[in-house]
């Protein structure tokens, strides 16, 4: 999870696809349907922690779901007792962090979708003076890849699907919308986005408010410093003590994301590795589009036409879940 202090990169541009027929063997269940809203520059849920409801940031580039030191303080959560459950949470850009406990909430629920008795990740987390030092902490991969998750920004909603007798052949919604594979790895998802010619892996994390390069990227390779804008703003991590990174800006001639082939975009760039890639899109590009992510055929869906999406499946509502005791999230880092 990274933030833009000021002066941020400038958005990045929609892509189309064709439309999709509907396979009437599949059918979708609806685990959950909860508002998705803006906190500050980032997007949250509503959770609910042993009956007390905080708002928690939806973040797909953080490979565990986790609750903030202060608020585990705070809520009195039970610390989990078995030592091997707890690991350190980076930021980018970050080699260190304190260990805390996992506390074991006795409910952790996302609209219909409860957790009991979950062994939780803690971490440091400070979000200063700003609206997100409302939330609890953050969603992550660990549970968002348990569904296919429906991300509609400007519907301002986030559902969790289970899919029966969907196949390979699966498409969403019927409408106009474009397909990407991508790669699950490290809990991280990776598109192939090319930039300058140059195919860039770059992570897809709803937990950045903005996009941007690393130094490092080839197609930023042969670039001078001389070349790149001056520093144009910094990024901050609010996760162990808020490193900041500042932002430089590079015109780059061509950027093709799908089907689209944009030019002479300004895009961030950053002196830090990303973990599976070289370049993070971020919500200036996801927040006005609607996005269906299966984790279990990795692919993504996007639409920047949202109104006109219809689901091109029966769809049914699941009662009420409880997801088994103990359910913890993989090793990682954010």
């Amino acid at each position: 999870m990274l933030k833009v202090l000021k002066g941020a990169p400038s958005c990045l541009c929609a892509w189309l696809g064709a439309a999709a027929p509907a396979f009437a063997a599949c059918e979708l269940t609806r685990a959950a349907q909860m508002p998705l809203f803006e906190l500050g520059a980032h997007y949250a849920v509503t959770a609910a922690i042993n009956g007390r409801t905080r708002p928690m940031i939806v973040d797909t580039g953080a490979e565990v779901t986790l609750i903030k030191s202060s608020v585990a303080k705070e809520l009195d959560l039970t610390p989990d007792s078995a030592a091997a459950n707890a690991r350190p949470v980076l930021g980018i850009g970050q080699t260190q962090a304190d260990v805390f406990p996992n506390v074991i909430p006795s409910v952790l629920a996302f609209g219909d979708l409860a957790f009991r008795d979950r062994s939780t990740v803690v971490a440091l987390m400070d979000d200063g003076a700003t609206p997100e030092s409302e939330s609890a902490g953050l969603l992550g991969d660990d549970i968002l890849s348990q569904f296919d998750v429906e991300f509609d920004f400007p519907g301002g909603k986030l559902t969790f699907y289970r899919a029966f007798g969907c196949y390979n052949t699966f498409l969403p919604w019927t409408g106009a919308y474009s397909a990407i594979p991508f790669a699950h790895r490290g809990a991280k998802i990776a598109i192939d986005v090319m930039i300058d010619n140059e195919r860039t892996p770059t992570i897809v994390d709803t937990g950045n408010n903005v996009s941007f390069v690393s130094r490092d990227a080839t197609a930023l390779s042969g670039v001078r410093d001389s070349d790149l804008i001056k520093t144009s703003g910094r990024a901050r991590s609010p996760l162990n003590n808020g490193t900041s990174l500042p932002i430089r800006q590079y015109a780059f001639d061509t950027l093709k994301i799908g089907d689209e082939r944009l030019s002479h975009m300004k895009i961030g760039v950053i002196d830090v590795d990303f973990a599976h890639g070289s370049a993070n899109l971020g919500l200036d590009f996801w927040k006005t589009r609607k996005v269906w992510i299966s984790y279990r055929n990795a692919l993504m869906f996007v639409s920047d036409g949202p109104a006109a999406m219809a689901l091109a499946y029966p769809v049914t509502d699941a009662a009420p879940t409880s997801a088994g005791a103990g359910a913890k999230g993989d090793p990682g880092s954010n």
